[in-house]
């Protein structure tokens, strides 16, 4: 069974408010769109992943965590754990496209696409080492010992071409790896169910969401160099206006009731988790006090203090209530 599912992808929607908010003259434009289509390729590639494991079941008691963060001897992502009677497996998900070398003796591996470009990543054996040793070191800290601890490197298309696979690195497509998990469980199983349980509670009680904000200072952003406006979901430019039922765009006319709630998100993930009438004001760019207090009031932000020394917060669980609200409008 799922016990814990995709969160909200926290880096990837601040990534978006940056790069949206970024001139295309600023110096480090291209570096930004460049980590955001990493950080996109990732979430949709963990997306795939996911998919596999909602399709399959299987017949053996187990659970499955998606984008777990722990801490033992260092702190550590896994993109999916996969934990039965039979061991823990690690799936780290690679949606590189391209043709794929590996090179053994640095540890990387060459992407090169089309167009000729050539790129050059951390070999994923490297990853699912590193991230199998502080797991390991997680096991053995609350008391688990000689669990058997495997990893594998999943790329999201089988028409893609491969040279010079390690033997240590164990690559699989999405559709193989419900096959892997069923050989791995006709071994005798290690764990008793009580065991296998308890552990599945630890491991969720020990996850800590990653919290990337604020995205400004995590990149080295000057705050001047941000755009700011409320912007339009239809054209992009950031030039909507308030009027009395909504918000409307100079550019394209297109209307929108709840297009600030976009901004003061941004703003959040932006510059940090807490905001002030004024800041908010200027942000949207409105000029009266009375309306920014009942435009924050429509989204139930939290407070502390009153009048002019009141300040809002948004802490990671309502960013992401938030956004899956504003996803389905």
């Amino acid at each position: 069974m799922i016990i814990k599912k995709n969160a909200v992808p926290f880096k990837l929607r601040g990534l978006e408010a940056l790069d949206s908010r970024l001139s295309l003259s600023y110096k480090k434009k291209s570096s930004i769109a460049e980590e955001l289509r990493i950080v996109r390729a990732g979430v949709n590639g963990e997306k795939i992943l996911t998919n596999v494991f909602q399709k399959y079941s299987f017949l053996d008691p187990h659970y499955i965590f998606h984008d777990l963060n722990l801490k033992s001897t260092g702190l550590f992502q896994l993109d999916t754990l996969f934990l039965s009677r039979h061991g823990a497996v690690i799936f780290e998900m690679k949606n590189i496209a391209g043709k794929i070398r590996f090179l053994h003796e640095s540890k990387q591996l060459m992407r090169t696409l089309d167009n000729g470009q050539i790129d050059v990543y951390e070999c994923p054996s490297v990853q699912l080492e590193r991230n199998k040793f502080l797991l390991e070191d997680w096991f053995y800290s609350n008391g688990l010992k000689d669990v058997p601890i495997r990893g594998a490197a999943v790329f999201p298309n089988p028409r893609q071409h491969f040279e010079n696979i390690p033997e240590d690195l164990t690559l699989l497509f999405p559709l193989e790896v419900p096959v892997y998990l069923r050989k791995l469980m006709k071994s005798p199983p290690i764990l008793d169910i009580q065991v296998l349980d308890l552990v599945a509670k630890s491991l969720l009680v020990a996850h800590r969401e990653y919290d990337p904000f604020p995205i400004c200072e995590k990149y080295k952003i000057d705050i001047h160099e941000i755009m700011i406006g409320v912007r339009c979901h239809q054209c992009g430019l950031h030039e909507m206006t308030s009027t009395a039922r909504g918000w409307g765009c100079k550019s394209c006319k297109y209307f929108s009731r709840d297009a600030y709630k976009h901004a003061v998100l941004d703003y959040f993930m932006l510059f940090g988790n807490s905001m002030t009438n004024r800041q908010c004001r200027e942000f949207l760019h409105l000029s009266s006090g009375d309306k920014t207090t009942r435009l924050l009031k429509q989204m139930n932000l939290s407070f502390q203090g009153e009048n002019k020394g009141r300040k809002y917060s948004l802490s990671l669980n309502e960013l992401e209530k938030q956004l899956l609200f504003l996803k389905k409008e």
